[in-house]
């Protein structure tokens, strides 16, 4: 049963996650969607990769105006 519940958990913090994206591209680009966010005119994806960390970088241009969302992802320190 323990199992299950972590389980679902996880599936809730994803979504959860997801969610938060949405509202943060929404803020950052005026787009909450992918869908969305392909108006731009120009779009930069960035992953950079190390053994401590990840980050995944968006750099776009939408109606002139700059906009950047960066997320990075790390393990928790025992």
């Amino acid at each position: 049963m323990t199992v299950l519940l972590e389980n679902v958990h996880k599936r809730y913090l994803v979504h959860v996650a997801g969610y938060n994206l949405g509202i943060l591209m929404r803020a950052l680009f005026g787009a909450g969607t992918p869908r969305e966010a392909a108006s731009a005119k120009n779009a930069l994806l960035l992953v950079i990769q190390t053994n401590v960390a990840m980050a995944i970088v968006i750099v776009a241009e939408i109606d002139g105006e700059m906009a950047l969302l960066a997320i990075v992802a790390a393990p928790e320190a025992d």
